[in-house]
């Protein structure tokens, strides 16, 4: 390689006496003077939104699955859990059923809004046992089922009067 350079070196006048065409170098300055502009990608309005509705929506995901998360019940926890998880499915199949008996709409529309009502305190139970870390879980257990027996005896009762009423109208 030292003996290219230095022959190089010494026959440097040798190589310069050529020199290219006036065009070659047209040509490479035309090229040049091309690749040089900068380029931008034009971002369209609706691009721009789309992006925007993505980036929001997938933020609004992980904050519901985060929140949820923190509300849900973990029914795993231990065999407790799992019996109170048997009692809701019990006690929402007898609350189903009984509503459907019931005949009078106006009836009908005052228990389920009573049964909201039972709904919302079921949940606050639901939302103390997470918040206090399962902390003192049997006694919120207890009035959860209590909460859902009494979703049940309204039920009754109001199908009792239903009946004892289409009976007197059958007597009469």
């Amino acid at each position: 390689m030292k003996q290219l350079e230095k022959y190089i070196k010494e026959h440097k006048t040798e190589f310069d006496d050529h020199t290219p065409d006036r065009s070659i170098w047209l040509s490479i300055e035309n090229e040049l003077s091309h690749s040089e502009k900068p380029k931008f990608i034009a971002i369209k309005p609706w691009m721009a939104a789309a992006v925007a509705a993505f980036v929001l929506g997938f933020g609004v995901l992980i904050g519901l699955n985060l929140r949820k998360s923190h509300t849900q019940l973990d029914y795993t926890r231990n065999s407790d859990f799992q019996q109170l998880k048997d009692t809701e499915t019990y006690y929402q199949t007898q609350v189903n059923l009984k509503l459907n008996e019931i005949k009078d709409p106006e009836s009908k529309t005052n228990v389920v809004n009573d049964l909201k009502q039972l709904d919302e305190i079921y949940t606050q139970l639901k939302a103390e046992i997470i918040r206090s870390g399962y902390a003192n879980s049997d006694i919120i257990i207890q009035a959860m089922i209590k909460n859902q027996k009494t979703k049940t005896e309204i039920l009754e009762n109001i199908l009792n009067k239903q009946n004892q009423i289409k009976n007197e109208d059958l007597t009469l």
